[in-house]
């Protein structure tokens, strides 16, 4: 995995999505920055983002270092691409409007 890698980490306390910035396993940790908390409904089988890390944490950090991981490994195709959509700074209309 490189470094700008969009990558899952899995903790014990739970699963999170993030740009990969430095990864030193044999050291016990890891370094991704944009990350989001995976959410999941298991009552519609829905999943999405949490706005940070932790309930009572920042919303929106710009990176986190996890300890203790369980493992790390690439994002698959969707949830990258839902990662990115929530993590870009490009604003689109919701529906097609026209200004006159």
């Amino acid at each position: 995995m490189n470094n700008g890698e969009v990558v899952t980490v899995v903790t014990v306390s739970g699963e999170y999505v993030g740009k990969l910035q430095t990864s030193a396993i044999e050291d016990s940790f890891v370094k991704i920055v944009d990350p989001r908390m995976v959410l999941s409904n298991p009552e519609t089988g829905q999943m999405g983002f949490a706005r940070g890390i932790a309930v009572t944490g920042e919303e929106s950090p710009t990176a986190v270092t996890f300890h203790n991981v369980v493992f790390v490994t690439p994002t698959n195709s969707k949830v990258r691409e839902a990662y990115q959509e929530a993590t870009s700074s490009i604003v689109t209309a919701s529906k097609p409007t026209i200004v006159t």
